[in-house]
């Protein structure tokens, strides 16, 4: 005989789950070294919003016989819109004081996505965009897992509409259902309905991650299944007072595995994919768990008066944590100390509690028997408002670049002696200021959305094969080419410079990720890209171009897997891919590597920030520059290659300056800028001219 079921009309549980996975956010975004896996709170959240959601539309659809999607999305609006669009708008009126302008139209078009609730969306366009990806953090990012949960709100009530639907078609009329308290056929049929939309997810989200498409961790096809795992348990699921022990030690374990999923899985985990499944399973074991009794019950823990307050707050509090974070962040110029994640928790748990009693809670528990299309339209009018409004930071941001345009067209009519590097030899604000017009170019504001020369021509990290691009007469007695990574790519208008200036063709193979090297890097040896198929490509399309002169370059930071040379690895890949090139008749020029920033604060944005005087945003040799490089090493054990080394033109013996005659030296943690490179074209032709045919 079955064990009866009881009706729970409060799940202290519940509570504790949004507490622990609030907390796990909180802690992972504040101090990441100690719980590299705190992300995963986001999915504990997932699960418990399917089955709430789910429960709730599921009573209301048992009870009538329908469900009024204009009261369950008014209901929603309540719910969730309040305090969120409070915070958007102070984030975004507080990046004007807080946030570098450079990133004042990303936080804008940030704040209409996450008013929208196509963060996610937007996030995961940025992920795949070589040149947002490395964009700095916002104070709305985070708005991408609501923007999940909103689209989940927006279909899935439509699930459970198509299954009243065929209930009553080819079930038991909804009045006699009532009346028998028969719910097999509406219950059946969300089961699969249900299980058909979170198998697609689940399947999808694996594809994904392992592709690995960086979208992966955004786009809601990839977390439906999440969701939808707790919908299902929410229609599964009967609560029972029986079985007390396995029950108990069903939710001991599923709190195990969400602490496992908390400190044993990174950043660098594949995910969501199957990793997810494990706080996923495990949220879904302390659900169905209930109440337990005796010393191995949770409920001593979960009962207690704090954990419920944090359950309470939990929405406002994940709300409002990460824009004081990213603000201070951006105030201090560092990551806070755990003084400061102290004073910052504070912070954050006072937000959050004046947002859930005097924003929240009022809205919720607003007026009784008001219309159920009054808070959908009322919704609809302030997320347009509000979306409005975030549009400061970008007018702002307009009026700021026109400025600086005319700023830059009086620049360029002056004839500045010491334009760019040749202002490098000076030190402090005469070394940035070539003029009393003191204006940057190019702008640190726009530089990031321009695209990378030469236009067209870079190849994803995970191709098979590299792009070929053609430039100049088809017929020259010349063909030069460009091959290797972005860095290589950087000395583009140096080799377009002189190959117009002798009628050359340039051909260009350009993979992102890829030095050309025969030694594999370490990202490749995991397969996070491929290089050594499409250099051997690369080696033949060189061969049938009939190239005369190779110009190459890599960023010194590739991670080359150690293939016991004897040589620091990376160094013998490169000195074997040259003879390989002369054996064919080739002549090599390659670059040594620029600083890179890694880590740290963005030249651009810190030159954002101090505009008016960007001798603050030197940085220390030591920490930004290589003396010793893979490829330097390789030039030194190979004297018939040409080493283009320019690197005294970036640092000085102590200072890698951001701003030199002022130009914009770097366009973001490791390019160069296009116009610099420009304004060392006498030096890089006097270094080039040894090597050329």
């Amino acid at each position: 005989m079955p064990a009866p079921t009881i009706v729970r009309k409060f799940l202290p549980e519940v509570q504790a789950l949004r507490t622990l996975a609030v907390g796990l956010v909180v802690i992972y975004h504040l101090q990441p070294s100690v719980l590299p896996g705190g992300f995963i709170g986001v999915d504990v959240f997932f699960v418990l919003s399917g089955y709430l959601i789910t429960g709730n539309m599921l009573r209301e659809s048992e009870r009538t016989g329908h469900l009024s999607l204009l009261r369950f999305w008014g209901a929603r609006m309540r719910r969730i819109l309040p305090a969120a669009l409070a915070t958007i708008l102070a984030a975004a009126l507080g990046s004007l004081v807080f946030m570098p302008s450079s990133a004042w139209r990303d936080i804008s078009e940030q704040s209409l996505a996450s008013a929208f609730y196509v963060q996610n969306w937007k996030l995961a366009a940025d992920s795949v965009d070589y040149l947002a990806a490395e964009n700095a953090a916002t104070p709305l990012q985070h708005f991408w897992s609501l923007s999940v949960e909103e689209q989940f709100y927006v279909f899935w009530p439509l699930l459970v509409i198509l299954a009243i639907a065929i209930s009553a078609r080819v079930g038991t009329p909804a009045s006699a259902r009532r009346a028998s308290g028969s719910r097999l056929n509406l219950r059946a049929i969300l089961i699969v309905l249900f299980g058909l939309a979170t198998a697609a997810s689940l399947i999808t989200s694996i594809v994904m991650t392992y592709q690995p498409d960086p979208a992966a961790y955004f786009v809601t096809p990839t977390r439906i299944w999440e969701l939808g795992l707790g919908g299902l348990l929410a229609v599964t699921l009967r609560y029972t007072e029986a079985h007390n022990l396995v029950r108990s030690f069903a939710a001991l374990g599923g709190l195990a595995m969400i602490g496992v999923a908390a400190f044993v899985l990174t950043g660098s985990t594949p995910f969501p994919g199957v990793a997810a499944a494990l706080p996923v399973v495990g949220t879904m074991l302390v659900v169905a768990a209930g109440r337990t009794r005796g010393w191995l019950s949770l409920h001593r823990i979960t009962d207690l008066a704090p954990i419920q307050w944090v359950g309470n707050i939990s929405y406002s509090l994940y709300l409002w944590h990460w824009p004081v974070i990213i603000f201070y962040k951006n105030w201090a110029e560092h990551d806070p100390g755990w003084r400061s994640t102290i004073g910052l928790l504070i912070i954050s748990v006072g937000m959050a509690w004046l947002s859930y009693k005097f924003i929240e809670t009022p809205f919720r528990h607003g007026r009784k028997g008001v219309r159920s299309w009054k808070p959908v339209l009322a919704g609809v009018l302030a997320t347009t408002v509000i979306g409005a409004v975030s549009l400061a930071p970008l007018g702002a941001s307009t009026w700021q670049e026109r400025q600086r345009e005319e700023a830059t067209r009086a620049l360029e009519d002056e004839s500045l002696v010491g334009y760019g590097a040749a202002s490098f030899d000076k030190r402090g604000s005469e070394r940035a200021w070539a003029s009393d017009n003191r204006v940057v170019t190019p702008d640190p504001n726009t530089i990031g959305d321009r695209a990378r020369e030469p236009a067209g021509c870079h190849t994803g990290s995970k191709s098979t094969e590299t792009k070929e691009c053609s430039f100049g007469p088809e017929d020259a007695d010349v063909t030069v080419a460009i091959v290797g990574d972005s860095h290589a790519a950087m000395w583009y208008p140096v080799v377009n410079h002189l190959a117009e200036q002798r009628g050359w063709r340039i051909v260009t193979y350009l993979h992102n990720s890829c030095p050309f090297n025969l030694e594999r890097r370490v990202m490749e040896t995991r397969g996070d890209t491929v290089c050594q198929e499409p250099n051997e490509k690369t080696f033949q399309s060189l061969v049938d171009n009939d190239v005369q002169l190779v110009f190459t370059a890599g960023l010194e930071l590739n991670d080359f897997a150690d293939t016991k040379t004897g040589q620091r690895p990376g160094v013998d890949g490169y000195n074997r891919a040259w003879k390989k090139l002369r054996d064919a008749g080739m002549g090599v020029v390659a670059f040594a590597d620029t600083p890179h920033f890694d880590g740290l604060t963005m030249p651009r944005e810190c030159v954002s920030k101090n505009y008016e005087d960007p001798v603050e945003c030197e940085y220390p040799r030591k920490e930004v520059l290589a003396d010793d490089q893979a490829i330097t090493l390789a030039a030194a054990r190979d004297p018939e290659v040409t080493l283009v080394d320019v690197r005294d033109r970036f640092c000085d013996d102590r200072v890698c300056p951001s701003v030199v005659g002022n130009v914009l030296v770097y366009r973001d943690q490791n390019h160069i800028t296009e116009e610099y490179v420009r304004s060392m074209m006498p030096l890089l032709e006097e270094k080039i001219s040894p090597a050329l045919p």
